[in-house]
């Protein structure tokens, strides 16, 4: 079964702050429950996945900077410039790019039509 993007946010929210209240000391399910506004056996879960859950599972990417995308979009300017990001009929290697930088197809793209 999928769950949507806003759902998941909320679980991965609901959990954070579970944690939070956890190491405040509080303990008690049902209280837990009323102060998150669920049910107690939504909290029982939420404890159960908190024991399998990292510590990146518990934070929320942060968006880039303007300077992060300015460099970014350096080196795919020095990539575009190397010989070795184009195949031999002279067409750019555009998945080589997006899994060496970590990055979108539409981000190389973006900067392959100038913007």
């Amino acid at each position: 079964m999928k769950i949507s993007y806003h759902r998941r946010k909320k679980i991965k929210t609901r959990r954070i702050a579970l944690k939070e209240l956890i190491q405040n000391g509080i303990e008690d399910p049902k209280e837990l429950a009323l102060l998150l506004k669920v049910t107690p056996p939504t909290i029982k879960k939420d404890i159960q996945a908190l024991k399998t859950m990292t510590k990146e599972d518990l934070t929320f990417k942060t968006k880039a900077t303007s300077e992060d995308i300015l460099e970014k979009k350096d080196l795919i300017l020095k990539m575009l410039d190397d010989e070795n990001y184009y195949n031999e009929t002279g067409e750019i290697k555009i998945k080589e790019i997006c899994l060496e930088l970590k990055t979108s197809r539409s981000t190389v793209l973006s900067v392959l039509n100038g913007e």
